[in-house]
């Protein structure tokens, strides 16, 4: 078993990840639309990535108990820190995706829009989970503004903003201190026969689409990392996103997001 991975920093710097014996894991936090920050400078999405980060590294519990220790303490720490929870513009969170190797399978554990995909010998392919894209309607707004040429679209989907993050754990899932979130976890076993790739990763590194509507790509995803890893996959990213600063090209909600992502090969 071999292990590569890419950490490339965006705008949010809110990004975690575990390389582990036979855990690995990426997290993808995210702050309240109020910005907190703590005295360390720390912000809330950081907070709740690295709490994620740290329950899951102790390895010595099911995934899915240490998923729901980790979502309540990031209850606990937003408490500490004054967080009015009963608005859900202020809650942090993260989204996670986690591997565990055992001897022929691994489990899987996933919620949000970080994802888990599986190469075989063949190069044929297999994205483990479905209808995660939960900023699709968000970013069709986005686009009708883009075609327009706004210069400030942030602010002129703030309400949207609001309305969509109402939406957490009730429509779509993410580890925020919320009752609900044990329904939106996404697990499984696979088999390890004829799989040559597990591949984690956090949103920042898909494909950009110039339309949201539109399915991702998987297809030109595994291309790009058969081809070349996953810094081929990062550098074709972050190169259509220079050539689209004001996102008006490939709707996105920054310039460059945080890209965090994990292969391992057999």
């Amino acid at each position: 078993m071999k292990t590569d991975f890419v950490v490339d920093e965006g705008s949010s710097k809110e990004d975690a990840h575990i390389i582990g014996e036979n855990i690995f894991g990426v997290f993808d936090g995210f702050d309240g639309l109020n910005k907190y920050v703590g005295k360390d400078g720390k912000t809330g999405g950081l907070i709740a990535a690295t709490i994620a980060k740290e329950t899951f590294s102790k390895n010595g519990k099911s995934l899915k108990d240490s998923a729901m220790e980790a979502n309540q303490k990031i209850k606990e720490k937003m408490s500490e820190c004054n967080i009015d929870t009963r608005e859900k513009r202020n809650v942090w969170g993260t989204a996670f995706a986690v591997v565990r190797i055992q001897d022929g399978f691994f489990e899987w554990m996933q919620i949000g829009d970080s994802l888990i995909l599986a190469i075989y010998k063949d190069d044929s392919f297999k994205m483990l989970v479905d209808g995660y894209d939960h900023d699709k309607e968000l970013l069709k707004i986005w686009k009708k503004l883009a075609i327009e040429r706004k210069e400030n679209i942030r602010e002129l989907i703030e309400a949207h903003h609001t309305e969509a993050r109402n939406k957490m754990n009730i429509a779509y899932g993410v580890l925020n201190g919320g009752e609900n979130a044990g329904n939106f976890i996404k697990s499984g076993v696979e088999r390890l026969e004829n799989v040559k790739h597990i591949l984690l990763f956090t949103d920042g590194i898909f494909l950009p689409k110039k339309d949201p509507a539109v399915e991702d790509d998987w297809n030109a995803f595994v291309k790009l990392f058969l081809q070349g890893g996953l810094k081929d996959v990062k550098d074709y990213v972050r190169n259509l996103e220079k050539e689209d600063p004001k996102c008006w090209k490939y709707p996105r909600f920054k310039q460059y997001d945080d890209i965090t992502a994990i292969s391992i090969s057999f």
